[in-house]
């Protein structure tokens, strides 16, 4: 069972105290990275498939306006609730983490296309925000004073300097982008595979949001359970939710670490997970954008994780319905309110991407398909 041998390999890391950054469906060559993949003939070669829940096969335009109507939907509703888009991805797919791209963009062109038509004043004057925000568990939350930084650097007295060598070629750096990777510890394809996302919110004035515990709780989370992170310090439990936190065993998500690792550990590496989503899903609900008020739709935030957080719409799902229960039983609404709408995407690998295979009916609302011999981005 390849769940099982990845858990295997995770386990004999958190014995060296070492946090993985992602479990077994985050990755889709862990297992066979060394193995050479089986020809796939030119006739039959195709990049990528997207299919729905119940396996039917749709074109991209399809999927965003698919997306899009869901979207309007929701926004429709009294009060206007959010919608969340959890993009699950393979962490070194580039057709995943190119399509990440194109519909973070034309999602965001729909959107501001729609507020340039209710509020047509802005176009000359004052423009007003497109309500989406972006964010990533490739961020921990420590670590969102340097990206604000660098989404909305304070110091602006270097600039970047630009020098053409004589068989001209550009030559220069970015000393926001340098400060960025001083201050946190980039993952190793954030330039090619997680940047452009960043920058698409640096350029068009979106807020992107760490979301990920920090690691180091994490791995403490596994050596001592959810108990052990009562000993840290009140600035540092900041960081994470309100202890103690809802956690379901039962859940398949969690049930299969545990079963994978024959018990070993008890409920402590489920948790380490479950922390993670936890974590993810309470940031993603404090930072649902805010709506204009000439704007008629909902919010939307887009968020950037490993497919086996989002998939069969538990972890980080889960989490955010209990984070919005949660802070509903302690408010008052003269109207009852609508619910967050989660939309979840999945990344898989086949064979062949022409048929979307048993196992993976069901796992998203989308489900993206790529040849499992596609070239890695790390």
């Amino acid at each position: 069972m390849r769940l099982a041998k990845i858990i295997t390999i995770h386990l004999g890391l958190f014995a060296l105290g070492i946090f993985p950054q992602s479990l077994s469906a985050q990755s889709s060559s862990d297992e066979n990275s060394a193995v050479v993949q089986k020809h796939t003939p030119a006739k039959d070669i195709q990049a990528y498939q997207i299919y729905t829940a119940k396996g039917k096969k749709i074109t991209y335009a399809q999927y965003i306006e698919m997306m899009g109507s869901s979207i309007e939907k929701q926004g429709e509703k009294t009060g206007r609730p959010a919608t969340v888009i959890l993009f699950g991805e393979f962490h070194d797919n580039p057709i995943a983490h190119w399509l990440q791209l194109q519909t973070t963009q034309d999602i965001h062109s729909e959107m501001k296309e729609e507020l340039d038509e209710i509020a047509p004043e802005n176009k000359g004057g004052q423009a007003i925000t497109v309500p989406l925000a972006l964010g990533a568990e490739m961020f921990e939350t420590d670590q969102q004073a340097a990206l604000d930084e660098y989404l909305n650097p304070t110091d602006t007295s270097t600039n970047t300097e630009t020098m053409v060598t004589p068989m001209g070629a550009m030559m220069g750096g970015d000393p926001q982008y340098d400060k960025l990777k001083k201050a946190v510890k980039l993952w190793p394809n954030f330039k090619t595979d997680y940047k452009p996302l960043v920058d698409f919110a640096k350029e068009n004035n979106l807020a992107f949001i760490a979301t990920n515990i920090p690691r180091k709780y994490a791995t403490l989370v596994y050596r001592g359970g959810l108990s052990a992170l009562d000993t840290l310090p009140a600035d540092k439990k900041q960081l994470f939710p309100t202890m103690p936190m809802p956690y379901d065993s039962n859940l398949n998500c969690y049930a299969e670490i545990f079963k994978a690792t024959g018990g070993h550990g008890g409920q402590n590496l489920p948790m380490s997970q479950a922390i993670k989503d936890a974590t993810m899903a309470w940031k993603i609900y404090g930072n649902l954008p805010s709506v204009p008020e000439k704007y008629e739709g909902g919010g939307v935030f887009i968020h950037y994780n490993g497919s086996y957080h989002s998939d069969n719409h538990e972890s980080i799902e889960w989490y955010i319905n209990q984070e919005e229960k949660a802070r509903w039983s302690v408010s008052r609404f003269a109207v009852p309110p609508q619910p967050t709408k989660v939309i979840t995407i999945s990344t898989r690998t086949q064979a062949n991407v022409s048929t979307l295979e048993k196992e993976n009916l069901g796992i998203a609302d989308f489900i993206i398909v790529t040849p499992d011999n596609m070239t890695k981005t790390h």
